[in-house]
């Protein structure tokens, strides 16, 4: 009886540390750039269906947590997440329990007890401060345990629900800001090269007001002005100016300006202003980028991005981007501005280029020689526009000055191209039997007016150089047409039959050899409200009739 007792409690045991291990096993694909600790907690949750348990008090939540990871235990991106925030972890009970990592944190700074003086100097005096002791003793007197009716948050599966969790760690106070400026805090530092300078082998540790490097310098952040001949290297945050002769570094945030003479590279969020003479390249950025190269945000972008040769964000670009050759936006984009072409995901603005514009569902306009889209509420305006759930026709037709037409309309409703091409045969010399052909070539605009289910209302502008009995016409023989045709179909089908009035203008320099007489031999019809002929020109002015089919 004993040994069934023993057996059963060692089940027991295994079925215990097998669902302690589970969640930390499960196979993860994740991607973040400077995204948020609680929203990056509330994707995992969401996506791979695990719990974590966690005060928000003690959590910094608002950390910016940059990692990639392929198919990789969830083990392992939660040791990335620990070593860009003060955080710990553990699985408890099928659910993973996160704590402060109090040797990370400022709390296991705040005992009274005198600091290692690692290098003294004007500059760094004894660092016997009593503020400092004060200021300890008043963060320790504000700490309390987290079991004193606190809530704590566990995610499963998008909500939100709370119990208590015993973390036996303390409150840390709402004044203590989060970020990656760790270490020390000093006033100024002055170096030559990496780790020559004031502060020694510890210059990635500690965060500087005034921090002055002569050719290259290092530093854990800084909190004030940044000065570097050449290269500025901080491996945290920057809050304040950064200028340099050649670039600055980051790994962290930046809130503030920057200016460097060829570049600046920040891994975080930049929120303020980059001004390089080649790249500013960045994470995820609310900012105005300015660079005679390139602007690239690795993330989303907010703001204005102006470059003389080409602007990128691989996320959505929430503003302006203005190039010398051509801006890109992995997702949504407002405005894009270049010379040559602009790529984004949707726009909700404008695309100006002069040679191509892409998107999939554009909220404004198009303006550019070539448009591409997937939808359109606005105008595309181009001399070839392919929105692929839009406008798109063919259509066969005759006239009373071509009697055979075809042509192909691409675009949208409210704005579509008309590429046009018309032939006529006629008797040569006239009532001899002997027939040749006379063709036209033509391009427009034209506009689709929706009037009920059944009906539309197309309003067309068309061009065509009328070749007459030859290859090709050299002398200008120009038909200008008017087209106002009424659309009859069915809602469910896409061919429809179509018939109206057609305003004619044929502009004639074409000269009959044997006659002498200016203006079209084969276009003249008798009905004519104009025909008068200048000294090198024939105007003729009618009105006639179009009808056809459209596909």
């Amino acid at each position: 009886m004993k040994n069934t007792r023993l057996f059963i409690l060692l089940l027991m045991l295994a079925a215990w540390f097998g669902a302690q291990a589970q969640p930390l096993g499960r196979k993860v694909s994740v991607q973040y750039a400077g995204k948020p600790l609680g929203a990056v907690l509330a994707d995992i949750s969401q996506s791979y269906d695990v719990r974590f348990s966690y005060s928000p008090d003690f959590i910094p939540l608002q950390h910016r947590i940059t990692l990639k990871a392929e198919n990789e235990p969830l083990s392992a991106v939660l040791d990335d997440i620990c070593e860009q925030a003060p955080v710990a972890y553990a699985a408890l009970g099928g659910q993973v329990l996160l704590r402060p990592d109090e040797s990370r944190r400022q709390l296991g700074q705040l005992e009274a007890r005198k600091p290692r003086v690692t290098q003294t100097s004007p500059i760094y005096p004894e660092p016997v401060d009593p503020r400092a002791q004060a200021e300890r003793e008043r963060l320790q007197r504000l700490m309390s345990p987290i079991g004193e009716k606190n809530n704590t948050g566990v995610i499963k599966g998008g909500g939100y629900s709370y119990k208590e969790v015993g973390l036996g760690a303390g409150r840390l106070p709402e004044t203590v800001r989060e970020g990656k400026t760790k270490g020390d805090m000093r006033l100024a530092q002055i170096s030559l090269l990496p780790y020559i300078g004031t502060n020694a082998f510890r210059s990635n540790e500690i965060t500087n007001r005034v921090s002055v490097n002569v050719l290259w310098g290092t530093n854990g952040g800084v909190d004030g002005v940044e000065v570097g001949g050449l290269v500025n290297s901080v491996r945290n945050d920057v809050h304040g100016v950064q200028v340099a002769g050649l670039g600055s570094l980051v790994g962290g945030e930046v809130k503030g300006t920057q200016v460097g003479g060829l570049f600046n590279l920040n891994e975080g969020l930049t929120t303020g202003v980059q001004a390089a003479g080649l790249a500013n390249i960045t994470g995820e950025a609310t900012a105005v980028q300015a660079a005679l190269g390139a602007n690239i945000a690795q993330g989303d972008f907010a703001g204005v991005q102006a470059a003389g040769l080409f602007n990128i964000a691989a996320g959505e670009a929430d503003g302006l981007q203005a190039a010398g050759l051509f801006n890109y936006s992995g997702g949504t984009a407002k405005t894009q501005v270049a010379s040559l072409f602009n790529k984004a995901g949707d726009v909700k603005g404008a695309q100006a280029s002069l040679l191509f514009n892409a998107a999939g569902k554009v909220e404004g306009f198009q303006f550019g020689l070539v448009n591409v889209s997937d939808t359109i509420s606005g105008l595309p305006l181009g001399l070839l526009n392919i929105v692929r759930r839009g406008y798109n026709r063919l259509e066969v037709s005759a006239n009373d000055a071509l009697f055979a037409n075809a042509g192909l309309k691409l675009g949208a409703r409210s704005l579509y191209n008309i590429f046009h091409i018309g032939a006529r045969w006629d008797d040569v010399p006239a009532n001899s039997g002997a027939r040749r052909m006379s063709w036209g070539l033509g391009y427009g605009l034209g506009s689709a007016i929706s009037l009920n289910p059944r009906l539309l209302l197309n309003i067309e502008a068309v061009a065509m150089h009328i070749n007459e009995q030859e290859s090709w016409t050299r002398q200008l023989n120009l038909l200008n047409q008017l087209r106002f045709t009424l659309d009859f179909h069915h809602p469910e089908k896409r061919t429809s039959f179509f018939a109206g009035p057609v305003a004619n203008v044929l502009v004639s320099r074409v000269r009959d050899d044997d006659t002498g007489r200016i203006g079209s031999r084969v276009i003249r019809p008798p009905y004519s409200l104009l025909d008068e002929t200048g000294a090198l020109t024939n105007t003729q002015l009618w009105v006639g009739l179009q009808a056809g089919l459209r596909f």
